[in-house]
């Protein structure tokens, strides 16, 4: 993927790239700020037939910089946990989709149920994530009330308390070695009925349907200190450069239609990144999760891959994925990966 953006970044420069491109929405700023991204806005305001209200606001609200709007997301995927029905049933414990029915899918009952699945002799975890920034220093940051950066986005927040207690819930699970240690890959192993729990997108859906000879379904992700969730999006530009801006703008409107995202989203692996009727509906009746609502449900309090105007994201998150994986290896205490996290990426805001 790094070498689809740097590819990207040289056809811009020289002025031989696509009319209409994807991205990431991290990447977002790196290619507002060089001034090649097209403002649809005026397109926008132009056009009676479209409805920029039919998107999720809080995408929409990322894409907007100083009364411009740049660009149209194509997809959006929150972060779910998948969960093993069966692991569950057979040790007499509530399903996450049950416990937040009730209420009560929370850190302490993730916990509790963690521990109860986790069996060494097998080879048996409670629960697993990817060890990098979404599923990992992203979401427990979050949902312990912290933030990886100050609310202005131009500085690190991970020194907080309530990151520090994000970091601290992380620490304890690979502590008590609740998840599978080091680079293990969780994915194969919960598509092997070896972890009872996965964090992960909806872009995991479909190796699950493939792989996994068990029955499983997903719930929201458990509540900390707030709710909390991530979503994961990316939207489609217009080249600055474009020689025919009435018709780029007209093919963006139907690739981000809710006929084209419902038929991206059929796929399995995205969700429509419009809150219209006939997009939502189109999703929930894809080939069926029985909880394809869970989905859903996390947009209105997740926290959004959302672009650094005034710095650089790809040097903050490698300096704090480093010293992430010291401490969760045990080199460094939470506290001491906050300072230091903060200490060492000052230098990345502008």
């Amino acid at each position: 993927m790094d070498c689809y953006f740097e590819k990207l970044k040289t056809e811009l420069a020289a002025g031989n790239a696509p009319d209409i491109f994807w991205i990431g929405g991290v990447e977002l700023a790196d290619f507002v700020n060089t001034g090649q991204i097209l403002d649809l806005k005026p397109l926008i305001d132009a056009d009676s037939s479209f409805q920029l209200s039919n998107f999720y606001p809080n995408v929409i609200e990322q894409l907007t910089r100083d009364g411009k709007i740049y660009g149209l997301p194509r997809d959006i995927s929150t972060m779910v946990v998948y969960y093993n029905e069966d692991l569950f049933k057979a040790a007499g414990l509530k399903t996450p989709k049950e416990l937040a029915a009730e209420g009560n899918w929370n850190w302490n009952t993730m916990l509790e149920a963690a521990r109860k699945l986790t069996d060494p002799a097998n080879q048996q975890y409670g629960l697993g994530f990817g060890n990098w920034w979404r599923p990992a220093w992203g979401y427990f940051i979050n949902a312990a009330g912290g933030s990886p950066f100050t609310p202005d986005r131009r500085g690190c927040a991970l020194n907080t308390p309530e990151s520090i207690e994000g970091a601290k819930m992380v620490r304890l699970l690979y502590d008590e070695k609740l998840l599978p240690a080091g680079d293990a890959d969780g994915e194969a192993l919960f598509n092997a009925g070896k972890v009872a729990m996965y964090f992960n997108g909806r872009w995991f859906t479909p190796g699950v349907r493939t792989n996994a000879k068990f029955n499983w379904d997903v719930a929201v992700m458990p509540e900390g200190k707030v709710k909390s969730t991530w979503l994961f999006w990316g939207p489609y530009l217009v080249n600055a450069k474009t020689a025919n801006t009435k018709a780029a703008w007209e093919v963006l409107k139907v690739l981000t239609s809710a006929e084209a995202t419902a038929k991206v989203a059929a796929l399995g692996t995205n969700i429509p990144p419009r809150s219209d009727k006939a997009a939502v509906d189109a999703f929930l009746a894809s080939t069926p999760l029985a909880n394809n609502q869970a989905f859903l449900d996390g947009i209105s309090y997740a926290a959004l891959e959302a672009p650094v105007w005034d710095g650089s994201w790809a040097d903050f998150s490698g300096i704090v994925q480093s010293l992430w994986d010291q401490m969760i290896a045990g080199q460094l205490t939470p506290e001491q990966f906050g300072q230091q996290a903060c200490e060492r990426a000052a230098s990345t805001f502008k």
